[in-house]
């Protein structure tokens, strides 16, 4: 479920990563065809759930380490296409949208804050920050 949750987290913040939220769900769903939660995932519309997958994540007990290196691998791979100002403002976002027990957590917590230093002109310490969360688990 961390993976799904990853990528309901990234679809909300306006990554175009639902094929790959899509996937895993359908992967889930066919290897335990019995859990009436993955086939009411599948019913859903995508923003419904992504919703859904959300108040899920904040029900469950996530694996925080297996949740941070599928976020932060996945992390890798955007930060490299995007601006880092358009980044810096989708991860504090995505940081709000943590469950509490993981967002007060490293590498997570990187996320609340790393954008701070753009206020000030500072955009090599700004990617220092984040790209040290990003490769926290490698």
């Amino acid at each position: 479920m961390e993976k799904l949750f990853v990528y309901a987290l990234l679809y909300s913040e306006g990554f175009d990563v639902w094929a790959s939220y899509a996937d895993t769900l359908d992967m889930l769903f066919i290897e335990n065809l019995e859990n009436e939660e993955y086939l009411s995932l599948e019913m859903m519309r995508p923003k419904e759930a992504v919703l859904h997958s959300i108040s899920v994540m904040y029900r469950s007990e996530l694996d925080s380490e297996y949740f941070g290196k599928i976020l932060m691998k996945s992390l890798q791979q955007i930060y490299k296409n995007i601006s880092i100002e358009v980044f810096a403002k989708k991860m504090y976002s995505l940081w709000k949208k943590l469950p509490q027990h993981i967002c007060k957590e490293e590498p997570f917590f990187t996320l609340s804050y790393a954008d701070d230093c753009l206020s000030y002109g500072d955009e090599y310490q700004c990617r220092q920050l984040y790209e040290k969360a990003m490769y926290y688990y490698d």
